[in-house]
């Protein structure tokens, strides 16, 4: 059970811990959110849950309908495209900004992430692998020191995580391959070659487009 909140913040922090419900699959897509059992989870009033709902709204997790209340999303074929496509095109981009400014630590921290990635899979950890994926995609887009792709590329990542897991549900065997997968990415980052890093990046996000698809069939 979460620990009791008492940062000033009830709001975000509530908004965290109902985020990390979402992204380690205790609510699932589609389940609904109720506001008084989350309350009395998180030990805080039902003010500050109405507001974390809202930031969580505003980042495609959860829905609301008027006589039916907020709902975990359910992210669909166009969502998956959408957010995908975009996403690529961001680090695409980034990668075109920031390769000159790439250094030997930014590849260690790759390096890092991907041993986290290893134990996170081998633990079956799913809360942990979706949080080395997204971390491993920042460290990437934070050499392009452009703030404001950096930021529109993080306002991603929840729905990033969330349609994370709806591959691990649909395609198990291109998460059993994460380590694989990203480590072709980093081998290739080192390079330096920027266009064949940008069209491994689009390949990236295009296979798993494919993969959820194919299932979807």
């Amino acid at each position: 059970m979460p620990a009791k909140l008492t940062r000033t913040s009830l709001a975000d922090e509530s908004a965290k811990e109902i985020r990390k419900m979402i992204l380690n699959g205790t609510l699932k897509p589609g389940d609904r959110v109720n506001e008084v059992h989350i309350a009395k989870q998180l030990q805080v009033s039902r003010g500050p849950i109405r507001e974390a709902l809202l930031m969580l709204q505003n980042e495609g997790l959860v829905t609301h309908e008027v006589n039916k209340g907020t709902a975990v999303s359910i992210l669909s074929t166009q969502d998956a495209y959408e957010i995908y496509t975009f996403r690529a095109l961001l680090e695409a981009e980034a990668v075109q900004l920031g390769m000159a400014n790439m250094k030997d630590e930014h590849l260690t921290m790759l390096e890092l992430i991907i041993k986290k990635f290893k134990y996170a899979l081998d633990t079956s950890d799913m809360e942990g692998i979706v949080s080395c994926d997204i971390e491993f995609h920042r460290v990437i887009v934070s050499m392009c020191n452009h703030s404001r792709l950096i930021q529109a590329h993080n306002q991603l990542d929840s729905q990033v995580g969330a349609m994370f897991l709806t591959i691990s549900n649909q395609v198990p065997m291109r998460v059993n391959r994460v380590v694989e997968i990203h480590q072709l990415l980093l081998d290739v980052l080192k390079s330096k070659d920027i266009e064949r890093i940008s069209s491994e990046l689009r390949l990236h996000y295009l296979l798993a487009l494919k993969q959820l698809e194919s299932k979807g069939r």
